[in-house]
């Protein structure tokens, strides 16, 4: 099974626990590359990040866009179908098929 992070603030991130995810909490750009490096470290095949923290994003792609792992995705907040559609694209270019379903 896929090892799954998130990174952010931590008033944003730590619901995620409670889903086994792994949560780095991180205040600015600078401490949320090193918890994307930690969490890679530390074996996470997809790390989702906050979007407040999206110049993380263009980092991460640059530094492992060559790789499969880690998959660094924008954390898509929000509800409805825009979310989930959001959402679901970023799991499937991460790996390669829709494994959310409908």
């Amino acid at each position: 099974m896929a090892k799954v992070a998130v990174v952010g603030r931590a008033d944003s991130i730590l619901c995620f626990l409670a889903s086994g995810f792994r949560a780095f909490p991180a205040d600015g750009t600078e401490e949320a590359k090193e918890a994307v490096r930690q969490a890679k470290k530390e074996g996470s095949d997809v790390i989702f990040v906050t979007p407040d923290l999206k110049e993380v994003i263009n980092w991460a792609d640059e530094k492992y866009g060559e790789s499969v792992t880690p998959a660094v995705i924008p954390l898509p907040l929000g509800s409805g179908e825009a979310a989930k559609e959001r959402l679901t694209s970023f799991v499937e270019r991460a790996v390669g098929a829709n494994i959310l379903g409908d």
